[in-house]
């Protein structure tokens, strides 16, 4: 019967330590930093898309594309570029803190725009 006792309180136990978990508002921060960070990065993707446009992913030959998608990153934020299948090769070595992509058919040629935060 002791064990019992002792294995209801632990379940209870670990009960409340996962509702306080739920409730902290370090967790809901948290949260909110993490869907702050992948709405930068979309509008990373977003703004890149813009600035070169569909006619220039869709034609342009691939160290173009290249080139374009390395201007676009700083210390924080990068942006790499896969045309079927080939990357440019500016993903960073750390994994990110976050990610984003996009990808599209364009008159035959895969594209997939990829951005990161980048681990300070």
């Amino acid at each position: 019967m002791q064990f019992l006792d002792v294995a209801v309180a632990s379940g209870y136990a670990a009960l409340c330590l996962s509702l306080l978990v739920l409730i902290s508002p370090a967790a809901s921060q948290q949260a909110a930093a993490v869907a702050a960070e992948h709405a930068r990065l979309d509008r990373v993707v977003s703004s890149y898309l813009v600035g070169v446009g569909l006619p220039f992913l869709a034609t342009f030959p691939f160290a173009a594309i290249c080139a374009s998608a390395g201007r676009e990153g700083n210390s924080t934020v990068g942006v790499d570029v896969v045309v079927d299948g080939e990357d440019c090769g500016l993903s960073p070595a750390a994994p990110p803190l976050a990610t984003a992509s996009l990808s599209l058919a364009l008159h035959g040629r895969q594209v997939v725009i990829e951005a990161w935060l980048a681990r300070g």
